[in-house]
């Protein structure tokens, strides 16, 4: 490997992670790699939605390792490099990363490691800028500048069918041998979430009250705006707070029962009980939505994909919200 470990030592103390605003956090450890061989293609992807597009565009395919950064069921916006982490990129045939301000971290990292193919997912499609539209907690201090764009880009499907098209072709031409292969899968991927897609433009169709309320972050800013869906948050989608104000909760609460809602959301992997005492005080229930940043332990041990966390979402929208 190249003689760079001192100053990557350095780095990582400094170093924060991932698609959303860093925050200072203790060192976690990096995570897995799927086979054990170091020969072939290595790719290393920074959290779960490009992990997943990769496991399941190089399927069957021998000598290919992906690995994630991100432990499965840990918060991704507490996350912190490891040095074990930047030497996996520097040695990487293709590193994908989020991209935009809060992954300000792979900028330095890049100026050191040299990861033979650097892609990053915000750059694949049109992104966002980020709104304050139905988020009550304000920042007291906003690190990102005036039209940020929100990274959670994955939360839309039709962006999801273009960043796998694109991850595809990249695959192709690092290992155009199995070209065929990378695109066949590819498109069976694709199929599947653009069944999906036809799914949820039909159950919204029969939907009138297209608002919801989360007592959490909201990352489903793609998802909300392809759908046609208002969104009332307690957070941004890459908050670093996450204790809700008690005004705050008495606003979630009142939006709770002037539209007429049944349920409240939290986004996976929330442990605070904020969204129950929300939820009982404005007579309605709990319900998780799945923004896939990250799954849990098990999850990720048992191989659950991406297109099950979106089908997951359906089924939990279409029984709360028709």
């Amino acid at each position: 490997m190249k003689k760079i470990i001192t100053i990557l030592l350095a780095a990582v103390l400094v170093l924060g992670f991932v698609g959303c605003a860093k925050k200072d956090s203790t060192t976690t450890t990096a995570a897995t790699t799927e086979k054990a061989q170091n020969t072939g293609v290595n790719i290393v992807c920074t959290i779960f939605p490009q992990y997943d597009f990769m496991k399941a565009i190089t399927k069957n395919v021998d000598g290919v390792n992906v690995k994630m950064l991100l432990a499965p069921g840990d918060e991704s916006h507490s996350y912190s490099a490891t040095l074990e982490d930047i030497a996996a990129i520097d040695s990487a045939d293709l590193f994908i990363y989020v991209g935009g301000e809060s992954d300000e971290w792979v900028e330095e990292v890049l100026k050191t490691a040299s990861p033979k193919k650097t892609i990053a997912l915000t750059e694949l499609v049109k992104t966002l800028e980020e709104s304050d539209e139905g988020i009550l907690v304000e920042e007291e201090e906003k690190e990102e500048e005036e039209g940020a764009a929100d990274e959670h880009v994955w939360t839309s499907l039709e962006n999801t069918c273009e960043i796998i098209h694109a991850l595809s072709q990249a695959m192709s031409e690092i290992d155009g041998k199995n070209a065929d292969v990378y695109d066949a899968n590819a498109n069976a991927y694709i199929k599947e979430f653009n069944n999906l897609d036809a799914k949820f433009v039909s159950l919204f169709a029969g939907i009138k009250n297209k608002t919801i309320v989360i007592a959490d972050r909201n990352p489903f800013r793609y998802f909300c705006e392809e759908y046609g869906i208002k969104a009332i948050a307690a957070f941004a989608g890459c908050s670093s707070n996450n204790e809700i104000p008690l005004a705050v909760q008495n606003e979630l609460i009142k939006a709770v029962k002037e539209n007429g809602l049944k349920y409240v959301y939290v986004i996976e992997l929330n442990t605070s009980s904020y969204g129950d005492s929300i939820a009982q005080q404005a007579g309605a229930q709990k319900a998780v939505l799945n923004s896939c940043h990250n799954l849990s332990k098990e999850d990720f041990e048992s191989g659950k994909t991406f297109l099950e966390m979106m089908t997951e979402n359906y089924q939990t929208l279409s029984e709360t919200m028709a």
